[in-house]
């Protein structure tokens, strides 16, 4: 699995002191410096200043601009990197985390391997203090990811920066500055690894693959793990999941990793839904991008890319992850549109269509999660397209049966950058589940599908438990690069987001 390559520290050394490629300095729109480009000394400053009256840089949140260091200066680096902060007054976490993850591709293209980056000693509106620095380090983290693992010839891929240091604002924080940067790279520790596992094809990460990596992760960062094969699964009664997969000739896995560090406390319970392929069943889907249904186990992947960071930060609370991982075929031994199947709640569902199969493997999931007697469950799922259509790829689907439960999360997603949007579940989407056949039926009437799927989920959750699901599926992979610290691929997201909230309400 990948881990993080490049290295980021704090220096106590003046500007001046540090030797390196180059330094990186923010300029804000309208043409003002940070105040911290005066640590260069008068000569540089009057190269910036020059840059900046003759219209070279704006400042620009898209803006970065390099220029050579003269000679006779005493800095001694090769290179300045303007960069573009944009207005004061919109600078935000995320915006500094895009910024972050510009500058990687441009050192990465302009062969920067070691960046010194001045401390922002201004207070921004929306960011202040460490949270600048924690959105700085993340955004260079999670730009420099890749995913080369079957690339025999690695010529071509774009160099990383293998160094990048990072001046504390002042000497008294710098402990709480070092704690934060630790902290970050654990979190990010955990998105490479959803990353990876979501990036793997499905030939290289079947159900039971993905239970191997599970075993894995809990052996190195002290999880308890279990993993019910289909024998087991049957005798749980949890035939919505076999269900799902018995068309596949790698049968389904129910994973299950559970952190302790909280004593007898109630956990928190994380659900996520690993389709490690989606053909579709017997409703099969359309060829044209049926390549990218190896995705369809982001919401699986997230959950253990979260058990490995609470873990590694070794958390005071106590989490149950529970990943559903199946492989949806059509074959003679798929279920049909029009089976009935019974799930581990005893409730019966009329199968209308076997592409609406996110919903069966979670519900049964769903449903175990019971067992642990959880003060919340939360369920990721690449769930419905009607969610994207809803909300785009800027916004996850957020369905909740608690408002502050809700305003936990929208909060986390705010500060992470993974942002989320209410949606509803009046009693009215309930209804359209319903069909003569069985207690309900998989699929609505065609409208509201993101809704309706959440209104079956909701079915499968114990009286008066807290309960969220987050439709990810516009949101967990991106194969244009929208985001400049999102690479082409799994964009790991729920990693940060449920660390961020679970640090922030339960520890």
């Amino acid at each position: 699995m990948s881990r993080l390559a490049m290295h980021v520290e704090l220096s106590s050394h003046q500007p001046i002191e540090w030797q390196g490629d180059a330094v990186a300095v923010g300029i804000y729109d309208g043409g003002v410096a940070q105040k911290a480009l005066a640590q260069l000394g008068e000569r540089l400053v009057a190269l910036v200043e020059q840059a900046l009256k003759g219209g070279w840089f704006k400042g620009k949140s898209d803006e970065i601009l390099l220029l050579p260091v003269p000679a006779d200066a005493p800095l001694q680096v090769g290179r300045i990197v303007l960069v573009g902060l944009g207005k004061p007054e919109k600078i935000t976490a995320e915006s500094l985390r895009s910024l972050a993850g510009r500058m990687v591709d441009v050192c990465n293209r302009s062969n920067i391997t070691s960046l010194l980056m001045l401390p922002a000693l201004e207070k921004f509106k929306e960011v202040k203090g460490v949270d600048i620095l924690e959105a700085m380090a993340e955004g260079v983290w999670l730009a420099d990811y890749r995913f080369d693992h079957y690339r025999s010839d690695k010529s071509e891929l774009t160099q990383r920066i293998l160094n990048l240091v990072v001046l504390p604002v002042r000497d008294k924080i710098s402990q709480q500055a070092a704690t934060v940067l630790d902290h970050t790279r654990r979190v990010v520790n955990g998105v490479y690894l959803t990353r990876d596992v979501a990036n793997q094809p499905a030939n290289r990460m079947t159900p039971e693959d993905l239970a191997q990596v599970a075993r894995e992760v809990a052996h190195k960062h002290s999880l308890h793990v279990t993993v019910l094969d289909e024998e087991k699964l049957a005798e749980k009664g949890m035939h919505a999941l076999l269900g799902v997969g018995q068309g596949s000739c790698h049968p389904p896995r129910l994973i299950i990793l559970e952190y302790r560090g909280a004593g007898d406390k109630a956990p928190l319970a994380v659900v996520g839904k690993a389709v490690t392929f989606d053909a579709g069943g017997i409703s099969l889907k359309p060829a044209g991008k049926m390549h990218e249904m190896k995705y369809d186990m982001c919401g699986g992947a997230a959950v253990l890319g979260f058990m490995q960071a609470i873990a590694d930060l070794k958390a005071p609370v106590n989490v149950v992850g529970i990943i559903p991982a199946a492989e949806n075929l059509p074959s003679g031994t798929a279920q049909r549109p029009g089976d009935i199947v019974k799930t581990a709640k005893g409730l019966f569902v009329e199968i209308q269509n076997t592409d609406a199969e996110g919903r069966l493997i979670l519900c049964d999931a769903i449903h175990y999660a019971e067992h642990f007697n959880p003060h919340t469950i939360i369920d990721l799922a690449t769930l419905t397209g009607a969610c994207g259509i809803a909300l785009g790829s800027h916004a996850s689907g957020l369905f909740v049966n608690n408002q502050r439960l809700c305003d936990a999360l929208l909060e986390a997603g705010r500060h992470t950058g993974e942002r989320l949007w209410q949606l509803p579940m009046f009693d009215e989407y309930q209804a359209v589940l319903k069909t003569p056949a069985a207690d309900l039926r998989n699929i609505g009437d065609g409208q509201a599908g993101a809704i309706i799927g959440a209104c079956f989920l909701s079915r499968f959750v114990g009286e008066n438990r807290r309960w969220a699901h987050l439709d990810i599926a516009a949101t967990s992979f991106d194969l244009e690069g929208k985001r400049s610290y999102s690479p082409k691929g799994a964009t790991g997201i729920g990693v940060r987001l449920l660390c961020r909230f679970v640090l922030e309400n339960f520890s």
